[in-house]
């Protein structure tokens, strides 16, 4: 076994797990830019490496083993990682660096740091390149693990814990409504939760922070939609006696959006949102993770400058 360890070769890894998402070689090959007999020869090695065939035809199609199956499972985070060990470097210079960033989050809190992301990023560090997938049911339930594939995740406490993190802006829950959906400037908890509401997680997926707000309190109320992305809300809302929980810095984004839009400070007690940028231990002392975690900081001063001045104008 050990002859066999020191005999790896870590070129496989992505052949390895391009094979095994397309369960054939024409098509792996293709995907990676190489010629079939060199797709077929590295799936030898890898079959000798394995004593395990992979790929094994059943009909006209080819089925994982269950060793596949694992390896499948576990290479996504180990190809990750193995990157991340090789660009690991001392020093890094943001100017010249062309470094990709991956930091997940839901497209309001995205929405939120870009502007002065960008403007930082243009100016001191250009051919930087950040990457914002969107959290999902699978990264959300993979946590801490799943940090380990990102170089962050923007979520609010209560996610996770014992993790590094920054924190961002708080905010306080309010409502979105249609402005003439009838409801008053200072409505009573039973005219709100009596209407439907738009949440955006579905309960098959988890519960979205909103829902758990409500449910931490005992209040149930009837969901009429659903969406994973906070800028589709409002298409859900206007037009309709609909309600939406939601933070105060996206109520205020939408109704510029949505002239038709309503802000409604809820008559119930909720504990305000804490939004964070979080990430894996193993990012401590990372040169250009460092960088990545000051920028941030920065980023978050511009924020809650900004957002203490809507407060001081805030509408009443």
């Amino acid at each position: 076994m050990a002859q066999a360890m020191a005999a790896i070769d870590y070129n496989l890894m992505r052949p390895l797990r391009v094979l095994l998402e397309e369960r054939n070689v024409t098509r792996a090959a293709e995907r990676l830019h190489m010629s079939q007999s060199a797709m077929s020869i590295a799936l030898a090695k890898l079959r000798r490496h394995y004593d395990d065939p992979l790929l094994v035809r059943r009909g006209n199609t080819h089925h994982l083993t269950p060793l596949a199956e694992r390896l499948l499972g576990a290479l996504p985070q180990a190809i990750a990682e193995a990157e991340q060990v090789f660009r690991l470097q001392s020093r890094f210079d943001p100017v010249t660096s062309t470094r990709s960033f991956a930091i997940a989050g839901i497209d309001y809190t995205i929405a939120r740091i870009a502007p002065a992301l960008t403007h930082i990023v243009e100016r001191e560090a250009p051919n930087v390149r950040f990457e914002f997938p969107t959290v999902d049911a699978a990264l959300v339930n993979g946590l801490p693990d799943s940090l380990r594939i990102l170089d962050g995740v923007i979520l609010p406490h209560g996610y996770l814990t014992d993790q590094p993190h920054l924190d961002l802006v708080t905010e306080e829950w309010v409502c979105l409504v249609d402005g003439a959906s009838g409801l008053s400037d200072s409505p009573t908890a039973d005219e709100l939760l009596t209407r439907p509401w738009v949440h955006n997680l579905a309960p098959r997926e988890g519960m979205g922070p909103a829902r758990q707000q409500l449910q931490f309190r005992g209040i149930d109320i009837s969901v009429a939609a659903v969406t994973p992305h906070f800028f589709v809300m409002p298409s859900l809302i206007v037009g309709t006696d609909r309600v939406a929980l939601v933070p105060e810095g996206f109520a205020r984004m939408a109704m510029q959006l949505e002239p038709r839009l309503q802000l409604v400070v809820p008559p119930l007690d909720l504990a305000p949102v804490r939004d964070a940028f979080w990430w894996h231990p193993d990012r401590a002392v990372d040169a250009e993770h460092v960088w990545l975690r000051e920028l941030l900081g920065r980023v978050v001063e511009v924020i809650r400058n900004r957002h203490d001045r809507d407060t001081q104008t805030a509408i009443p």
